[in-house]
C-alpha cells in the first residue's frame, strides 16, 4: 500500500510532514501506517492523510483500494449488468461488443448497458447518416 499512497502524495506534491502538520497526527504514526497495508488503518489515519490531500476520507478510500468490477451476464434471463435484452439476437449481438469492450477495459455500469440498448433500439439519424457516408465512400 505505500507505494500508493506515497504515489499519491507525490502526485499532489505534498510530503508526509505536511499531512502530520495539517491533521495533527504524529509524522512518525503516518510513516508507519504506510508501510502497513490499507486495511489496517485506523479511521484516525485514513482522515490525517484525506485532510493533507483535501479529500474526503471516502474519496481517498476509493482512490486507494478501489471497489473490484464484476460484469453480470446472464445468458438465461438476456440480461447485462442487469438490463434486459428482448430481442435474443440483439442481446447476442450486444453481449459480444460488451465482452470485447470489456477485454480493452471498459467496465459498464448498468446505465451503460441502458444507453446501448437504447441507442440500437433508438439510434440516432445523425449518426446513421454518418455511418451510411462512411460505409458509401468506402464502396466507390
Amino acid at each position: 500500500m505505500s507505494a500508493t499512497i506515497t504515489k499519491l502524495l507525490n502526485s499532489k506534491h505534498v510530503s508526509v510532514r505536511e499531512v502530520a502538520e495539517k491533521s495533527h497526527v504524529s509524522e512518525s504514526t503516518l510513516r508507519k501506517a504506510i508501510a502497513r497495508p490499507i486495511e489496517s488503518w485506523s479511521i484516525r489515519i485514513l482522515d490525517a492523510f484525506a485532510a493533507g490531500l483535501d479529500k474526503r476520507a471516502g474519496d481517498l478510500l476509493n482512490m486507494l483500494k478501489p471497489q473490484s468490477y464484476n460484469l453480470e451476464i446472464d445468458d438465461d434471463t438476456q440480461t447485462i449488468q442487469g438490463v434486459f435484452i428482448p430481442d435474443k439476437d440483439m442481446y447476442f449481438e450486444i453481449r459480444g461488443v460488451v465482452e470485447a469492450s470489456h477485454l480493452e477495459g471498459w467496465n459498464p455500469t448498468k446505465e451503460d448497458i441502458q444507453a446501448v440498448l437504447d441507442g440500437v433500439l433508438n439510434p440516432d439519424p445523425e449518426e446513421v447518416k454518418e455511418i451510411a457516408a462512411i460505409w458509401n465512400s468506402n464502396n466507390e
